[in-house]
């Protein structure tokens, strides 16, 4: 339904026709007095947003009132009247949370601190949206479209719709097309009253069946349509696609959005991209007809002038809606001028121009904009008492490594004055990006929604959020195969949110899982078994593992299993593999390299690890190889090497580590690596950890507990790193007292965790094997041990310890010895429970030559991970 405009004091239509559906309190519902219902629809048509939020709450009569459409497209008109007298005018603007990995929306008002006069540094929080990355999002729509403001995120190529005045936020579904370059923007259809959001892609040319430009539009009109891109009701004329083309080069390069203005989104191009038609400066695209058009170019574009005159920059002009009408802002700076240029066109047909402000930045107060690396215009503000109206330019510029400055100035053209109203200095995790672009908008009081989500459209009805507590309680492999029910259980599993909730309900209690890699006739070589259905078996040749494989500890949900020459990113729970081939050396030099130390833990002469990257929410594997070893000469030589696992392509080659590290796997502790060295080869024989922080990519050293001792060829003791409790562990195995030592490493200081006695647990002796402690029971304080042949759960009282699986023999392990594991919910649905009468004699032993099938910890979850194309990021 589309709102017409009223008179002073006339009743629209469409409220009349509402008053016989909705039912408004009077006295006898207990609310006050009785009043027409034309009167009370007066007075709440004049609210705030945020008084209309808190009137809902009155009863059910007013939110059903306050909530519908009708009142709603009453309420934006009342906001266009020329007797409403709007709230002082705000500024949206985003920044980066605490951890990177969503995005914080600020209001702040166009004044100076009221404290001191000067320039705020930070304003209200609004709210946040989480998985928009923050130091990749940036605003679309410096201007709001009728309350509503468009985000991008460029590393996840995803659009969001938010609108700050009912802290409202959406993420619109991804496109399918895949583009060199693009460009989109947010208009309205005031026909029918409705926003769209307009993305013109160039194509990738060698694909001969792509039209070489396309346009495509999204459609928010409801929580029930069927959510997708689709092509433009016309297409772009064949033409016209030079000068598409054209528009999407200077957007995406420039960083410069389409500006919507008189129902048209519009497109800046520059003379450097053509030479032939130096007339057209504008691509204009009708959002109610969605046809294409071109717009004169303004006077300082001189006729017949090559690409590459001076007279028009790449970056030196961008479009600006002001005061409802197309201008275009030119920056006379990089020629000499330190002024800035308005010009509106006053006419579509004829396509004149006019200089409507001339901006002076010569002063003292301009030196920010003029030292600035992104200059923009995005709008003007009246006073809030009077009528003046104060144009607002943003600035940034790159400060010092990843520190960034962003400021807002106002700009009086009467009095020619400038202020600055806000400066905000943030720490960015990516510099080589560049510098941040202006991330700025208006905020305007709106009941406009946005766009629900796909989640919101699945959880549309109270059956559906049933289905969803259902779905979250399902096994994973159960999980993955009704996304094939339909296609609303498809959207709802496929979402971020579900596959987080997921996660996090089914490892709520933080208790280890356990798995055994056993043996697989399938192309892997090896699959999973839970331990729960090993317990009940005995180990037989057919399951038993005929390459040897060591895996990593569970890591944001995936694990990586490695090989001699393969590494393995997988999931345990629903199946999910990848392989990535190793980029070491093929070994052919043999003769240096001594002979492997053959434990449960060492895999040829590599060293792999799996870490996590938040900002990207990205797993990498970090690979260290040894090309020579020589422990008499103390010399070596070894490269890394990182595998990003969202990616196709091949591993990228790194610098190496200030140390050589020893041969057990590293320990993944919150995005950081960490490694002990090996002090038998290189300068120094002190005990160190070597540290990698992907964030930083880069190597550091952490100096180990004063306690260690410092090795020597008498010391039998082995030292290497274990995560345990969130936590990173230092421990010193000692063979000849048969006990492990264990560090842990809180705020910056080393402590002593636990003490492990094993001399009294002869399976368990450091004289024979390397003993690894895994978890920690959260309940019992019992740590969980693996030596690749055995687990147990050590008693730090007793210091004992109770066998839950051997290869050796058949397991021993009771249920009350299980209690501590929390029961996996795989898709063989076994309980993990084993009664005393199922723990049976001895069975014969394993052949030497077969290699034992190997534990490993999981986690629950729904993670994978499918090739897609690197986003090419805007900052």
């Amino acid at each position: 339904m589309r709102c017409s405009s009223r008179g002073k004091d006339n009743m629209p239509r469409e409220v009349n026709k509402r008053s016989k559906r909705i039912h408004i309190p009077n006295a006898q519902d207990g609310c006050g007095a009785s009043l027409p219902y034309e009167m009370i629809i007066q007075v709440l048509q004049w609210l705030p947003v945020k008084s209309v939020f808190r009137f809902r709450a009155v009863c059910r009569s007013w939110a059903a009132l306050l909530t519908s459409s009708e009142f709603r497209c009453l309420h934006m008109a009342v906001a266009k009247a020329p007797r409403w007298q709007a709230p002082p005018p705000k500024l949206l603007y985003i920044s980066p949370t605490a951890t990177f990995d969503s995005t914080a929306v600020y209001s702040c008002s166009f004044s100076p601190s009221l404290s001191s006069g000067r320039p705020r540094d930070r304003g209200d929080l609004l709210f946040t949206i989480d998985g928009a990355r923050g130091n990749y999002v940036e605003v679309v729509t410096p201007a709001p479209c009728h309350g509503l403001t468009l985000l991008y995120d460029a590393l996840d190529t995803a659009y969001y719709i938010c609108n700050a005045a009912t802290r409202a936020a959406t993420r619109l579904p991804p496109s399918t097309d895949v583009a060199c370059d693009s460009s989109a923007g947010l208009g309205f259809d005031t026909r029918m009253d409705e926003h769209k959001v307009v993305r013109l892609i160039n194509g990738m040319l060698s694909q001969k069946d792509l039209d070489p430009v396309r346009c495509e539009v999204y459609t928010p009109r409801g929580p029930y349509v069927d959510c997708r891109w689709r092509p433009a009701a016309r297409g772009v004329p064949s033409s016209l696609h030079k000068f598409v083309h054209a528009a999407v080069i200077n957007a995406s390069c420039n960083k410069l959005s389409p500006v919507f203005a008189n129902g048209c989104l519009h497109w800046l191009m520059t003379p450097a991209s053509f030479i032939m038609t130096p007339s057209v400066a504008i691509v204009s695209f009708s959002v109610a007809e969605e046809t294409f058009t071109c717009l004169r170019s303004p006077p300082f574009w001189v006729p017949g002038a090559p690409p590459t005159s001076r007279n028009w920059s790449s970056g030196e002009v961008e479009l600006l809606e002001l005061d409802d009408q197309l201008c275009l802002v030119r920056n006379r700076m990089p020629h000499g001028s330190n002024t800035l240029e308005i010009w509106k066109l006053l006419d579509y047909s004829s396509g004149d121009w006019l200089l409507n402000h001339r901006i002076s930045l010569s002063g003292h107060l301009a030196r920010d904009l003029r030292q600035s690396q992104i200059l923009r215009v995005i709008g003007s503000f009246g006073s809030y008492r009077s009528s003046r109206k104060k144009i607002i330019i943003t600035t940034s510029m790159h400060k010092i490594f990843n520190k960034y400055q962003k400021m807002v100035h106002t700009y009086d053209p009467r009095s020619e004055a400038l202020e600055t109203i806000l400066s905000i200095t943030e720490t960015h995790s990516t510099p080589h990006y560049g510098c941040p672009s202006s991330r700025f908008s208006f905020i305007q009081e709106t009941l406009a929604p946005v766009h629900t989500t796909d989640e919101e459209i699945a959880l549309s009805s109270d059956l559906a959020k049933a289905t969803r507590e259902i779905l979250l309680r399902l096994p994973a492999k159960s999980a993955i195969q009704s996304k094939f029910v339909c296609k609303q259980w498809f959207r709802l599993i496929e979402s971020k949110n579900f596959i987080q909730s997921y996660f996090q309900h089914k490892n709520i209690g933080k208790r280890p899982k356990v798995m055994l890699v056993v043996k697989s006739t399938g192309r892997l070589g090896f699959s999973f078994a839970p331990l729960n259905k090993r317990l009940q078996e005995a180990p037989s040749h057919s399951t038993l593992l005929d390459t040897k494989v060591v895996c990593s500890k569970p890591c944001h949900g995936l694990n990586l299993v490695s090989t001699d020459t393969n590494d393995y990113l997988c999931n345990p729970c629903t199946g999910f593999h990848r392989a990535y081939s190793n980029l070491g050396p093929n070994l052919h030099l043999r003769s240096r390299m001594p002979k492997t130390e053959e434990h449960a833990f060492t895999v040829g002469n590599k060293n792999v690890g799996l870490t996590f990257y938040p900002l990207t929410r990205e797993h990498v594997i970090v690979e260290i190889f040894y090309h020579r070893k020589d422990f008499e000469s103390r010399q070596y030589d070894m490269s890394c090497a990182l595998h990003w696992c969202n990616t196709p392509n091949a591993a990228q080659q790194h610098s190496v580590p200030p140390l050589p590290v020893n041969d057990m796997p590293p320990a993944y502790v919150e995005g950081m690596l960490y490694w002990m060295n090996e002090p038998r080869l290189g300068q120094s024989c002190e005990w160190t950890i070597v540290s990698f922080n992907l964030a930083t990519s880069t190597f550091d050293v952490v100096r180990c507990p004063l306690w260690f001792a410092r090795w020597s060829s008498r010391n039998r003791c082995r030292a290497f790193v274990v995560e345990l409790e969130g936590v990173l562990c230092a421990v010193l195995a000692d063979p000849v007292a048969d006990k492990l030592d264990v560090w842990k490493l809180e705020h910056g200081q080393w402590g002593r965790a636990y003490t492990i006695h094993l001399e009294a647990c002869p399976g368990y002796s450091l004289k024979t094997s390397v003993v690894v402690p895994l978890a920690v029971d959260p309940d019992h304080g019992r740590i969980l041990l693996n030596t690749g042949r055995k687990i147990g759960l050590y008693d730090p009282v007793e210091q004992t310890i109770q066998n839950l699986y051997s290869l050796d023999q058949v397991p021993v392990a009771s249920s009350a010895h299980l209690k501590f594991l929390d029961m996996p919910s795989t898709s063989s649905g076994d309980s993990l429970t084993c009664s005393e009468e199922e723990s049976v004699a001895e069975t014969n032993r394993m052949d030497s030559n077969l290699i034992p099938s190997v534990p490993m910890l999981y986690e629950e979850s729904l993670a994978c991970y499918s090739f897609v194309r690197k986003a090419n990021c805007l900052w």
